[in-house]
């Protein structure tokens, strides 16, 4: 049991230590042609291979956010032989991963060979190293390559003086936004074959409440998609929209908070497959008039005709009455004669027949 121990402890020895040789022996990290980027000038690098196999290796450090790397190789082969050039980032400290490269087959020249990388605020806002790697293979016979690298630094600086962050929690400030001002941010994104720099985030102040409305506008070159959005203090999206055509897209935010809130705005490229390039966006508070519409409304009118009823007095209310009342009376007693009479009539008659 203790044999297979001190076995595996051997074993795993063995593998840290092969990864440690493995990395102290990487070229990109033991390399002597290093440049610092951050100096004043940067060199113009002339250099030959010679030979069947041949590689140099040149450590590039020091490339801050915000900051574009353009690296021009000019090489010249005397021979037809392979030729491969390499550009590395150092994603962690000693390990690289590549962002670009070649291999071909070059006979003569001059060719040029052109790589960039822009340098993301992963929310450090710390510095990088790239790695550059060319070398020729020539199975025939030795061959030879004259190259020049020529090295040049573009900044694509975010509002503030820096490249914003992606995070929210390193957003670049904004301080607080006025009603009537104006605050103008311009920015630039990347997009997938350039660099990492896919989201840019922002953070201000500002006292909204009812009457008052915050309008942002986003423009940037025409076929990018980008998504514009205003979030909240714990990063819950309020309001979002994204470019349209033409790469304008607008919010306006109103609510009925008072106080002073912090906000946050966030521009995407949807993690570089919607563009790349430089963008404005535009904030403003403004005073909002809600204007009140009356609509007249017509009632019908409703008539009613009233119908009088002559009155009588009570008095002659009475005398008709009484008269209508003696009137029967005398139609009843006339009518009670009558029928007597012809009864006594008829009798007569038939006493007489017999």
């Amino acid at each position: 049991m203790r044999e297979t121990a001190t076995i595996l402890t051997a074993v795993l020895l063995f593998a840290v230590l092969t990864i440690a040789s493995a990395q102290t022996s990487d070229p990109c990290i033991t390399t002597d042609k290093r440049v610092n980027l951050a100096g004043d000038t940067l060199p113009l690098i002339e250099a030959t291979l010679a030979g069947r196999l041949r590689e140099d290796f040149y450590r590039f450090e020091n490339l801050r956010p915000g900051e574009r790397l353009v690296l021009r190789v000019t090489v010249t082969t005397n021979t037809s032989t392979g030729l491969n050039t390499l550009l590395m980032w150092e994603i962690r400290p000693n390990q690289f991963t590549r962002i670009g490269g070649e291999q071909t087959i070059q006979g003569g020249g001059p060719l040029d060979y052109v790589y960039s990388w822009v340098h993301s605020n992963f929310g450090e806002n710390t510095p990088t190293t790239l790695c550059f790697k060319i070398g020729i293979f020539s199975e025939a016979r030795p061959a030879k390559a004259d190259y020049v690298i020529t090295l040049g630094i573009e900044r694509y600086m975010d509002t503030g003086g820096r490249e914003a962050a992606d995070k929210l929690e390193k957003a670049t400030p904004l301080g607080m936004l006025r009603t009537g001002e104006t605050t103008i941010i311009s920015g630039h994104l990347t997009n997938s074959s350039e660099g990492l720099d896919y989201i840019d985030t922002y953070v201000f102040t500002a006292v909204l409440g009812k009457g008052k409305q915050l309008t942002a506008t986003l423009s940037t070159r025409p076929g990018n998609i980008y998504e514009f959005a205003v979030l909240d203090q714990t990063g819950y999206g309020l309001r979002s929209n994204r470019t349209n055509t033409n790469g304008e897209a607008a919010v306006n935010l109103e609510t009925q908070d008072t106080g002073e809130k912090t906000y946050y705005l966030r521009v995407a490229n949807q993690g570089g497959v919607g563009g790349g390039g430089p963008y404005t966006i535009t904030l403003t508070i403004n005073e909002v008039t809600t204007s009140t519409t009356t609509t007249a409304t017509t009632t019908p009118i409703e008539t009613t005709t009233e119908i009088t009823t002559p009155s009588l007095s009570r008095e002659t209310a009475q005398l008709i009455v009484y008269s209508t009342v003696t009137g029967i009376a005398v139609l009843a007693v006339a009518a009670t004669i009558i029928m007597r009479r012809r009864s006594q009539t008829v009798v007569g008659e038939e006493d007489q027949w017999y």
